[in-house]
């Protein structure tokens, strides 16, 4: 009899449009909105690559004597210093003639650049401190009769993740954020179960508190994976969205639902009304996104670690994200960890709440 009422509910559930726009079209309309919005936010950093830079040189300029060093040096970095004897430097800028300008006065060192090419104003930057700070060192050097100091550089490469774009990071967490709101699919079963009295006529029948919990269990989770499965490739194909290592993200996903799952229904035997369970499991979801990165993306967020470490979904976020952007990740385990903890604690929890309820109606 189990199977029978597991096919039907999961058929009613498949026919809602409710569950159909809540669990495959409101997650791609987010990913193509917050990918969109937060773009630039994440994008990632190019390399500038080699530019062209114009250069006038004062006579009374105390850098002039060196300046065929620094061409010769920045050569080998790929920038080209070309001397501009006339013309203006932001119209020699703005025509693409050169990336940035240097102006070496008697006293003076200026560098115009432009917003469009901010990386080789950067670089520009740098090259004239350095060079100013390097004459000044020679000079004051020469003038006490010491030889010039060696500098000793230690080059480290520390391990670092990977920039994410804002397109796989929404792609990802706008789906997990949805799953955990998956509830929602037994709302119509369930009252159609107070209206007839469905779940009287199943304890009249013999069935346990703990099989007319699965009856509900076991196909929403199916119908909310089968949503979210669905959300996940049109998303791909729509985005190009990366998952990384497949396997252990689909394995992380699908405890989450049954997380989800769980502590949805667990709300509803406790409460005994869906709508009540509805905005408390949107209100535990909306805080648990809010501080796990499913809004303000976890890497830029001003939220403290701990409060992070609360949500349940930022484990899910953060472990699917590494996966995609680094191929590992060293929260798989504790986001597998938490759900499967959530879906044994909140089933108990429900099923005992169930088994009072009955007890009290006896």
């Amino acid at each position: 009899m189990i199977f029978y009422v597991i096919k039907n509910y999961a058929k009613l559930m498949c026919r809602s449009s409710i569950n159909v726009i809540l669990l495959v079209v409101t997650p791609i309309i987010l990913i193509a909105v917050l990918s969109s919005a937060f773009s630039s936010l994440m994008a990632s950093y190019e390399e500038a690559g080699d530019f062209k830079a114009g250069y006038r040189i004062s006579d009374g300029s105390p850098m002039a004597p060196y300046f065929d060093e620094l061409k010769k040096a920045a050569e080998d970095s790929g920038v080209s210093f070309v001397e501009y004897a006339e013309g203006d430097a932001e119209e020699l800028i703005r025509n693409g003639d050169i990336a940035g300008f240097v102006e070496l006065g008697e006293d003076s060192c200026s560098i115009i650049k432009s917003s469009e090419h901010e990386t080789e104003g950067k670089i520009l930057e740098y090259m004239m401190t350095s060079f100013e700070k390097n004459i000044e060192t020679n000079m004051l050097a020469y003038r006490n009769g010491s030889a010039v100091p060696d500098v000793a550089l230690t080059v480290t490469r520390p391990e670092h993740m990977p920039a994410v774009n804002a397109t796989d990071y929404y792609g990802i967490v706008e789906t997990v954020y949805f799953l955990w709101c998956g509830i929602v699919c037994v709302a119509g079963i369930v009252n159609n179960e107070k209206k007839f009295k469905i779940i009287q006529k199943f304890r009249l029948a013999g069935l346990s508190e703990f099989k007319i919990y699965l009856s509900k269990f076991i196909p929403a989770t199916a119908v909310v994976a089968a949503g979210i499965g669905m959300a996940a490739v049109i998303s791909i194909m729509m985005f190009g969205i990366r998952w990384g290592n497949i396997p252990l993200s689909v394995l992380i996903v699908a405890m989450m639902i049954l997380a989800a799952i769980a502590m949805g229904l667990m709300i509803y035997s406790i409460t005994d009304n869906i709508v009540l369970t509805i905005v408390l499991t949107f209100g535990i979801v909306w805080f648990a996104g809010f501080v796990g990165g499913s809004f303000e993306t976890y890497l830029f967020s001003g939220h403290p670690e701990y409060l992070k470490k609360l949500s349940p979904i930022y484990y899910g976020n953060r472990s699917l994200v590494e996966l995609s952007s680094m191929g590992r990740t060293d929260y798989a385990g504790k986001s597998i960890l938490i759900s499967a903890a959530m879906t044994i604690i909140c089933s108990a929890a429900a099923v005992l709440a169930g088994t009072i309820r009955k007890r009290g109606k006896a």
